[in-house]
């Protein structure tokens, strides 16, 4: 007897009611088995999708949150460097004006005695050689801050200093003090002496000065030549007016290279020196008179001497 085959297909009936007719529908046991298998794998698909979308949206605003903090770090960090750069251009700019200062100085050649001791510059920010980054920016904003907090006064007082070196050195520029003549020794002091000419004792007005003939003979200040004329006693003689405390004399000149009325700067050539008048040999005999009274010209002539001797020992 032959095996009853198994049936390969469902038949599905629908009916609305006992009096309406009967749909019938048969699908293969293959269809249905692949519907449903189809379902089992879109439901799962999507269940693992969901999952998946949620692990991603939770990264996500991990990822955002941690963009946002950065985001946050890097905005502090660059208010930090704008801050820490205005503050470095403030205080670029009071360089800068230190610097024209200091170019002023330089253009004024000041010719004035040294105080002071010279040592080697040194100075700026110090600091550790691993520091912490952000405590370091901190540091130099805070550092910058307090600079740039007295860079002011600072350069106030500089300024008052440069005001009164300049007016030191233009009232300097009136007081004899440049050596008279180009080379030379002194032979003959100020004060009571011999005559060269009787050996009696007399008074010596000024300070004499021997090298060869010619040698150029400066003024010693900055003035107006009152007068360049030839005497007895004095020979070609040159006197310069320097304002209303001090007067030069020249005398024994060889040659005079200026003229009553001229203006003169300190250190300018004025004549040669020579042998005219009562001379012995060839010399200047110079002079200075303060407030209309004679005075030893010494330490006026050496006056940047002695401030070269100072700045010897004290080297």
């Amino acid at each position: 007897m032959l095996k009853k085959m198994k049936k390969k297909s469902w038949t599905v009936m629908i009916s609305s009611g006992p009096q309406s007719s009967i749909k019938q529908f048969k699908f293969q046991r293959l269809f249905v088995y692949s519907v449903i298998g189809l379902a089992t794998i879109v439901i799962v698909s999507f269940g693992m999708l969901t999952i998946a979308y949620d692990n991603l949206r939770i990264e996500n605003t991990a990822l955002t949150n941690d963009l946002d903090e950065r985001e946050e770090e890097i905005a502090k960090l660059n208010n930090e460097n704008h801050a820490i750069y205005e503050e470095a251009t403030a205080v670029q700019e009071t360089v800068e004006e230190f610097k024209q200062i200091e170019e002023l100085l330089n253009d004024l050649d000041l010719d004035l005695p040294s105080e002071t001791i010279e040592e080697d510059g040194s100075g700026g920010l110090e600091f550790e050689e691993n520091p912490d980054i952000s405590s370091l920016n901190q540091d130099i904003h805070s550092d910058l801050i307090a600079i740039h907090s007295e860079l002011p006064e600072l350069l106030d007082d500089f300024e008052s200093t440069v005001d009164a070196l300049v007016a030191y050195e233009e009232q300097l520029r009136t007081v004899p003090t440049h050596f008279p003549a180009a080379e030379g020794r002194i032979s003959s002091e100020f004060g009571n002496r011999s005559d060269p000419f009787t050996g009696a004792k007399r008074f010596h007005s000024g300070t004499d000065v021997a090298a060869p003939l010619d040698t150029e003979i400066y003024a010693a200040a900055d003035g107006v030549v009152t007068e360049a004329v030839r005497e007895d006693g004095y020979g070609n003689k040159i006197v310069i007016s320097h304002g209303d405390t001090y007067e030069t004399l020249y005398a024994h000149l060889n040659s005079m290279d200026v003229s009553v009325g001229d203006e003169v700067k300190k250190g300018d050539f004025i004549g040669g020196m020579g042998t005219t008048g009562r001379s012995t040999g060839v010399h200047l005999h110079y002079e200075i008179r303060r407030y209309g009274e004679l005075i030893d010209p010494y330490k006026y002539m050496t006056f940047h001497q002695q401030e070269n001797d100072i700045d010897e020992d004290e080297s």
